[in-house]
């Protein structure tokens, strides 16, 4: 049985959830050796989900603890954000940056203070989206696809997202219980415009979505749920928007991402520092830290999301290079960045249903 998807327990879980974070989060805003990060959970240490990626040269460099809170969507970071406790830096992705920045939460990046900004990925630096009335108030730390994963071992490379609704997989598919099931769903039937599907489009996508229904093991919650389900073989295919093949591979799991010949939906994920940090010039170095080529390599080989600083090619091998697309120079442009849905409500209208759906079948 998969798990239900209950919009009002998700609600109020969310909430408690936000509680938690919030009193945790507070026994360490006031510490005046403690930099306090708040973002998405994939960056969080394998070891020590209370710390980032490359936390341990930067706390032995200064002496400054480090102290992050993991999240699993952006509903929970924008939240997190605008909470009235003590915050220094965000990682958020692009389609949250100009969020956070008309909701006044933000403070410009002084770029002096970054060196590793100038070895950004062409598409990365001066970004449009990082950028308002030329200052830049984001700096971009990894990018990637939302990819397709599967057990090389179950099923060979699947050529098009339409594998998920194979009746020879019934049971054993899954995808994030997050919007992008829509835009997956989307390309799946061949529709490029994800982000501003009409009423006779979206109605397709409901009823696919319905479809799947039918053959889904679970909707994944995120926070390192779907690695449980792969590891403990519920599950050998599912959409993710980065690749954790390597982790799995270490359980004795085969996956491997591949990008079907629909396309894909992608982002990057950045760096901002909050309007109410006491310790700005330290977040500054934090940064720069994150952008060196020694702590992008780990993010690689940590969440199989591309890095952002150019300079990290020099540290990955051939396999890596290709397995990232990062020997393409165009590979960037041809993903769909996640993007802002002018008609959000009728996405989540259709959410609702399929999420109703779901529920119904399994009880």
């Amino acid at each position: 049985m998969g798990r239900a998807m209950n919009n009002k327990n998700n609600f109020f879980g969310n909430m408690a959830a936000i509680l938690l974070l919030f009193l945790t989060f507070s026994a360490y805003s006031h510490e005046a050796n403690v930099l306090t990060i708040a973002g998405w959970d994939v960056y969080a240490d394998p070891d020590n989900p209370n710390k980032t990626i490359g936390y341990e040269s930067f706390e032995k460099a200064t002496g400054v603890k480090i102290h992050f809170t993991p999240l699993s969507n952006l509903d929970d970071i924008i939240s997190f954000a605008e909470s009235e406790i003590d915050q220094d830096i965000f990682i958020i992705s692009n389609e949250g940056i100009e969020i956070l920045h008309d909701m006044g939460l933000v403070t410009p990046i002084n770029l002096g203070a970054i060196p590793n900004y100038q070895n950004l990925h062409h598409n990365l630096k001066y970004s449009e989206w990082s950028q308002f009335k030329s200052r830049v108030y984001a700096v971009p730390w990894a990018w990637g696809p939302t990819g397709l994963l599967y057990d090389k071992d179950k099923m060979s490379a699947p050529e098009s997202w339409n594998v998920l609704w194979d009746p020879r997989y019934k049971g054993k598919v899954s995808m994030w219980n997050d919007v992008s099931m829509i835009w997956t769903t989307a390309l799946a039937l061949g529709y490029q415009n994800v982000y501003s599907l009409t009423k006779k489009q979206l109605e397709a996508v409901k009823q696919k979505l319905l479809e799947f229904n039918k053959r889904s093991a679970v909707y994944y919650e995120g926070g390192g749920e779907e690695l449980e389900l792969a590891k403990s073989g519920k599950i050998i295919a599912f959409n993710s928007w980065y690749d954790p093949s390597g982790r799995l591979k270490k359980t004795g799991k085969n996956f491997a991402m591949t990008i079907p010949k629909e396309g894909a939906v992608g982002m990057f994920d950045s760096y901002m520092i909050s309007k109410g940090s006491h310790m700005e010039e330290l977040s500054h170095q934090f940064i720069n830290h994150q952008l060196s080529p020694e702590i992008q390599t780990k993010l690689v080989h940590i969440t199989g999301l591309a890095p952002s600083n150019i300079e990290t090619l020099g540290l990955l091998s051939r396999e890596d290079i290709k397995a990232l697309h990062l020997d393409d120079p165009d590979y960037f442009n041809r993903m769909l960045l996640w993007d802002h849905m002018p008609r959000k409500n009728l996405y989540e209208k259709v959410l609702e249903e399929v999420r109703s759906d779901f529920n119904n079948r399994r009880n």
